[in-house]
């Protein structure tokens, strides 16, 4: 009787034992969850504050959009976010040229090259338009690398980018230096000669060394039913697509002076502000004088329908704050103005909500730094 009173004894003990550690892993649990209920998510080792209400009316916007409509804004101080259809692939056209721009000054800080390297221009590089293409047709001439780059950038010239993408190494060096950098979601496949003979319909290997003469003279020969078919297919074509979530990582990064040295990351937004393309787009209403630096990408029309109307970039808040933008429009139907009307309302309705003292979002940001 003594030993079944002594194991019944040890029994209890074992038995309160056990309901006291399960009651604390218990209340150990509920707050955990409880923490992560209220804890921002972290992207990039820095807070995020989703902006519900601000979302809800780019929503609409995109939803009454000529075309697939994504946007993606981040202001960089408090980290409020909004995302719609941000992880949509659109073709990004042009806005290629930042991350080549990117990968140039790269090498600079490396020693590669400095800006005033003389870069020899090749036929191959030369495109029918454009202040080099239409200086240079067939190449031949050393340029200056600053200026090839200020050109790529401000004017968004084809011979400039298809230059000095040649001489980093190509679409997939490029590509290959996004991914190293954390830059997923964004893809760099062909050069402007090889997206522009794409679109227009020219056979694989119809034209590769020809000048900007030769090429215009090719592609005019392309007749309407194969050019148009050839467009068509751009429109869902994986390649050189990218979403608007992966551009504003992108301009984080590079706001934040964490992809070039200081003063490779001023001379990129120095050049970046001096944007003379598409000015319908994200400046055409925030106020006068706004400060924006930005990169934009347009497609051709066929049909009545465009590849795509891009603009990305960063706004500069009244109070000094950044934030960074992409507002991606793929195959926009009618007028080019009307994706690009969808573009600046979205960049005028992000600028008022965070403008504003009472932005919810950017409040609960500040609160919790």
């Amino acid at each position: 009787m003594r030993r079944v009173a002594a194991l019944a004894a040890v029994v209890a003990v074992l038995a309160g034992v056990w309901l006291t550690l399960r009651a604390v892993t218990s209340h150990q649990t509920s707050a955990a969850e409880r923490s992560r209920a209220v804890t921002p998510p972290v992207v990039g080792g820095n807070p995020e504050y989703p902006d519900t209400a601000l979302e809800e009316r780019l929503q609409a916007l995109a939803n009454a959009a000529p075309g697939r409509c994504a946007i993606a804004a981040k202001q960089l101080r408090s980290g409020a976010i909004v995302r719609v259809n941000s992880d949509m692939p659109i073709p990004l056209l042009s806005v290629v040229k930042l991350p080549v721009a990117l990968v140039v000054l790269d090498e600079v800080d490396h020693g590669r090259w400095s800006l005033d390297t003389p870069i020899l221009l090749l036929a191959e590089d030369m495109h029918p338009r454009g202040w080099i293409g239409d200086r240079y047709p067939r190449g031949g001439r050393p340029v200056r690398l600053e200026l090839l780059l200020r050109e790529m950038l401000t004017r968004s010239d084809n011979s400039a980018a298809d230059a000095l993408m040649r001489i980093v190494g190509g679409p997939g060096a490029v590509t290959a230096w996004l991914q190293r950098h954390g830059i997923q979601d964004l893809r760099v496949d062909r050069n402007e000669r090889e997206l522009g003979n794409d679109w227009y319909g020219l056979p694989a290997g119809a034209d590769t060394l020809g000048s900007a003469e030769e090429i215009r003279e090719i592609r005019s020969r392309v007749s309407d039913a194969a050019h148009d078919s050839a467009a068509l297919a751009m429109l869902h074509d994986p390649r050189d697509t990218g979403t608007a979530e992966a551009c504003v990582n992108l301009l984080e990064h590079l706001w934040r002076g964490e992809l070039l040295s200081p003063a490779m990351t001023d001379t990129l937004k120095s050049v970046l502000a001096r944007c003379k393309t598409a000015r319908n787009r994200l400046p055409a209403m925030l106020p006068r004088g706004t400060p924006v630096a930005r990169k934009t990408g347009t497609g051709g029309t066929s049909q009545g329908v465009n590849v795509a109307i891009d603009d990305v970039g960063v706004i500069r808040l009244p109070n000094g704050d950044d934030v960074a933008i992409a507002v991606l429009v793929g195959e926009p139907r009618g007028p080019v103005r009307r994706a690009e009307r969808v573009i600046a309302r979205a960049a005028r309705i992000v600028f008022d909500a965070w403008s504003a003292e009472d932005s919810t979002a950017v409040r609960a940001a500040l609160r919790n730094p």
